[in-house]
């Protein structure tokens, strides 16, 4: 993406340091923030995305790579293809989708996720409304173990 294409894409508010992509964006290659960002709905990154602040991730957006930051907050149906790893707090809204998730804090997570592996330092929250349904693609349990003030729930 050429220089020009990625300022029309990307605005940044320099009080907060952080970056904002408009809606309906994509960006080829791995992306490194340096600060925080907000995206806007179905926003794609087709590698890695590295936020050093805090991630808030639009709706229906996809990052095909591993998602590093601060603290994430994953918009509704969102799809992850690698590891997401936050140094604070996760939270993931409904139907978000991705392979793993490794906090160093809590992580909450919405009805309708779609979640293969859960690393928590702090407290993992699964709620829903009316019922919770985990959905294990691949697997025929849930397990969970604390080791070294971890907690990590896996499929198996």
């Amino acid at each position: 993406m050429k220089a020009d294409e990625t300022a029309r894409l990307v605005r940044k508010h320099v009080q907060s340091n952080t970056y904002i992509i408009k809606d309906e964006a994509f960006f080829e290659k791995s992306v490194h923030v340096r600060g925080s960002l907000i995206t806007g709905s179905h926003v794609g990154f087709w590698g890695d995305l590295i936020v050093e602040g805090s991630l808030s991730l639009g709706n229906r957006s996809t990052v095909r790579g591993n998602i590093r930051a601060e603290s994430a907050f994953i918009g509704n149906d969102a799809e992850i293809g690698g590891i997401l790893t936050t140094t604070n707090d996760a939270t993931l809204l409904d139907g978000v989708r991705l392979g793993e998730i490794d906090s160093a804090r809590s992580v909450t997570i919405k009805p309708d996720a779609v979640i293969d592996r859960i690393v928590a330092e702090g407290n993992a929250e699964i709620s829903g409304e009316k019922a919770l349904a985990i959905s294990l693609p691949r697997a025929r349990s849930l397990s969970g173990r604390r080791s070294a003030g971890r907690w990590t729930l896996c499929a198996t």
